[in-house]
């Protein structure tokens, strides 16, 4: 808004310069002096009689100078608003920061007082842990000497184990020796073993063989009786094709015939049915009576009465 007002200023400098060319050419006319001894001065009419454009001109723009500073001021009217509310805000956050700082430094004064209590009564508590020490250290070395005394016990108890462990170990040695004897008879006694399972082994696959060759003779014989049973199955089942063609072939001939003698049998009875009408109308004609009408019905009736009688 600012950098409008300054642009415009060259405008209405202008403008100002022609206004006051326009003052300085217009005509002042006398008039007679007043009552009270000031002289009248009257502005002179344009000689052409028409509106100066130039003061029109300059009217506008004071116009348009006062209605762009009402809405720049209206606009830094709403900005400076809008900033007191925002120092309003700033303010109230600020009185409540503090409000909040003040507490959390009370809460921290609460807690270093805490801390400092549970301080002295932790270095009391070392204190008591370093006399415990001191007295468990004292503990520990004469449990310490007490285990030096049963280790020279235990290493004099070691020293017998050792000579005890040594005549167990020729002892065993002696043991071994006879043991790998026994293990030398017992090895020639599974040889012959081995040799009397390997001739039982022998027999029996020649038994086995023989068993084969007699399952092999078998099932030749079993093959060959089912080729035969093969071959009487196809020739009964080539029976029974040709048996149902011969009966779909003669199904086929009643049919045709059924249907045959229905129609033939359906036009012998339109035709009684005709020559009964005739014969009535002939009585009829012959009685003098007027001839009725035939229905279907009734020329059914009479076909079956006829079937009846025959």
């Amino acid at each position: 808004m600012l950098g409008e007002v300054a642009e415009s200023a060259p405008y209405a400098q202008n403008l100002l310069g022609d206004f006051s060319t326009v003052r300085s050419s217009r005509v002042f006319s006398a008039v007679p002096a007043s009552t009270n001894g000031h002289r009248h001065l009257s502005l002179g009419t344009p000689a052409d009689g028409e509106v100066d454009a130039t003061m029109q001109a300059f009217s506008q723009w004071l116009s348009e100078m006062k209605a762009r500073s009402n809405s720049s001021l209206a606009q830094m009217l709403a900005e400076m608003g809008i900033i007191r509310d925002g120092i309003t805000k700033e303010c109230t956050e600020l009185t409540e920061y503090k409000r909040h700082s003040i507490s959390m430094q009370q809460q921290m004064q609460s807690q270093l007082t805490d801390l400092r209590e549970k301080l002295t009564s932790a270095f009391g508590e070392i204190t008591s842990l370093v006399k415990q020490k001191t007295a468990t250290d004292q503990e520990l070395n004469s449990e310490i000497h007490a285990l030096h005394s049963q280790l020279a016990m235990k290493t004099a108890e070691l020293e017998a184990l050792k000579k005890s462990y040594s005549s167990t170990h020729q002892q065993l040695q002696n043991n071994l020796i006879q043991t790998q004897q026994q293990l030398q008879t017992t090895s020639g006694e599974i040889h012959t073993a081995k040799k009397q399972a390997q001739a039982v082994q022998e027999s029996a696959f020649s038994k086995m063989t023989q068993v084969e060759q007699a399952l092999q003779r078998l099932r030749g014989l079993l093959e060959g009786t089912g080729r035969e049973g093969q071959s009487h199955a196809m020739l009964i089942q080539e029976d029974i094709a040709k048996l149902h063609e011969a009966l779909t072939a003669l199904s086929a001939d009643f049919f045709e015939q059924k249907r045959t003698t229905l129609q033939v049998q359906n036009r012998l009875t339109s035709q009684v049915s005709q020559l009964e009408e005739s014969r009535r109308r002939a009585r009829e004609t012959v009685e003098g009576k007027p001839p009725e009408a035939s229905t279907p019905e009734a020329a059914a009736g009479a076909v079956q009465e006829r079937a009846g009688r025959r």
